[in-house]
């Protein structure tokens, strides 16, 4: 029997802080990225979105958030409320109409923060049960009958885009003494045990590597507590991502994450035909309250980058306790932890004991960061058992190289290395802190070894700047953000290079 689509209403609302344009903006695209989030709703089926907010706040500005969650066509109305003695403080209410073949009890309404105690029975975080699905992709041109058949669906993956390698900047502007603070590197360089075991190592090349990584398995099992078939070890914590896609997502699942963020977790579900539901940060951290309302029966994935990349920000214990507890078990969480052993904050979540409890959680660590091997790339995954025996079957035999598994296993036992690693990053990171505010410019709090601050101008200009002094950064534009730049922290003389670079570049 054919359906054709009706008009429904979903319900929104959100409290912001303060009467400022920012919070109010803020607030509005984030109450609506999550309200199309869970409802599987796009732009072009959105008819027009009521905003009415408390008379503390002006109506001027929530129009301008939608705008930004991508609705530059959609009709948008704001206005006052009339004033109710008693009514909730400074919030936002939205109204969203939509054309859907969905059932008016399958409508999700979204209530976030203080606003759900307007509606508690429907500010909890239920499920819809018969979703409307739609293409994966839209349709495209016939292909050229001179290539092969492809996939479609890879046309949906952006390739990565790296820092700057030192050499190439060579190459071009002819520069010897480069400085690069793009890629998060350890600037104390890699383990001194680690440099000794591969020097060692360098006359058995010719001999294939340990297939099954036993002794460094056995070695970090011990070390996290974990039986050493968790473990699951990558080419890079990219390859496990790959594999959990490989894994675990088919056409029509769906994967969510919070945006800006690190891009293999669209890369994973778009190489398996999959969709991406992404939602705003909250405070520059995951914002899980919303990530939790977003889910539909056809989410299969859920990635929360923590510190996340680019912002260092973090969630804490609380928070993951809470999003935990909301969300349905049949959901996979994948917490990235690469910038783990950077992190200061005593309320930080110790998201292993999910694994080892059994939940359907996985851990992803790296030996790139702290240790210094990003050469050599190893990374790995902790998960529980159940899940890991599933992940091992798509594994590459080989996938992890000789010298990366000796250059790990003898970085995980230098934790001289980790300590003085850990220090020169908190004592690099005070000094660029008092910099950056003495040039009244706004960063984010990182539990990283990077920061993320606001040029309040075009970061690809004083990126360019920064390379013809031949100061390496990372522009804020390929993550979206066209005025914030992310810088590594280095040693104590290359950040002093750095800002006298960024001086120069901000004042030119």
């Amino acid at each position: 029997m054919l359906t054709f689509p009706v008009t429904r209403g979903i319900r929104g609302a959100v409290t912001v802080d303060e009467n400022t344009e920012v919070l109010i903006k803020d607030a509005a695209y984030r109450l609506t990225k999550t309200m199309m989030a869970a409802n599987q709703v796009d732009a072009e089926e959105i008819a027009c979105i009521i905003f009415s907010v408390t008379q503390d706040l002006d109506a001027s500005f929530p129009a301008a958030g939608a705008r930004q969650a991508g609705l530059t066509e959609t009709a948008l109305l704001c206005t006052n409320e009339i004033p109710v003695p008693g009514s909730l403080p400074r919030c936002i209410r939205a109204l969203m109409l939509v054309s859907t073949n969905r059932k008016l009890q399958d409508m999700q309404h979204i209530y976030l923060g203080k606003a759900a105690s307007l509606r508690p029975d429907l500010a909890r975080s239920a499920v819809p049960t018969d979703p409307h699905s739609r293409p994966l992709c839209q349709d495209r041109d016939r292909q050229d009958t001179t290539t092969p058949a492809y996939r479609q669906t890879i046309l949906e993956i952006a390739p990565y885009q790296p820092g700057k390698p030192i050499s190439e900047l060579q190459r071009e502007k002819g520069l010897v003494d480069i400085v690069k603070l793009a890629s998060n590197e350890n600037p104390l360089g890699p383990s001194p045990k680690a440099v000794e075991a591969l020097k060692q190592s360098l006359s058995s090349l010719h001999i294939y590597p340990d297939g099954s990584c036993f002794e460094l398995r056995q070695a970090l099992a011990d070390k996290l507590g974990v039986q050493d078939m968790q473990l699951i070890f990558g080419n890079g914590s990219d390859e496990v991502i790959k594999m959990l896609g490989l894994t675990f997502l088919e056409p029509g699942d769906e994967v969510l994450f919070c945006e800006p963020t690190f891009s293999e977790y669209a890369y994973a579900a778009h190489l398996m035909g999959a969709r991406t539901r992404s939602l705003p940060l909250a405070s520059y951290a995951f914002d899980l309250e919303s990530v939790a309302q977003a889910i539909t029966p056809n989410t299969k994935i859920v990635f929360i980058c923590n510190p996340n990349n680019p912002t260092g920000a973090y969630v804490n214990q609380g928070a993951v306790e809470a999003f935990l507890a909301k969300i349905p078990d049949s959901i996979l969480v994948v917490f990235d932890e690469a910038y783990y052993e950077y992190v200061m904050a005593e309320d930080y979540p110790d998201t292993l004991s999910y694994v080892k409890a059994g939940q359907n959680v996985v851990v992803l660590r790296t030996f790139s960061k702290v240790y210094g091997l990003a050469g050599l790339r190893i990374g790995y995954g902790i998960a529980p058992p159940h899940i890991a025996e599933l992940i091992h079957r798509v594994r590459e035999p080989f996938n992890i190289n000789a010298l990366a598994q000796i250059g790990a296993l003898a970085a995980l036992e230098d934790e001289k290395h980790v300590r003085e690693s850990r220090e020169l990053n908190e004592s690099g990171k005070a000094w660029l802190y008092q910099e950056l505010s003495r040039l009244g410019l706004e960063y984010v709090p990182t539990q990283t070894n990077f920061i993320f601050f606001n040029l309040q101008q075009d970061s690809q200009e004083i990126y360019e700047k920064l390379l013809d002094q031949g100061v390496i950064a990372r522009s804020g534009a390929i993550f979206g953000c066209a005025n914030w730049l992310r810088i590594t922290i280095g040693t104590e003389a290359q950040n002093r290079r750095f800002v006298e670079a960024l001086e120069k570049a901000l004042h030119r």
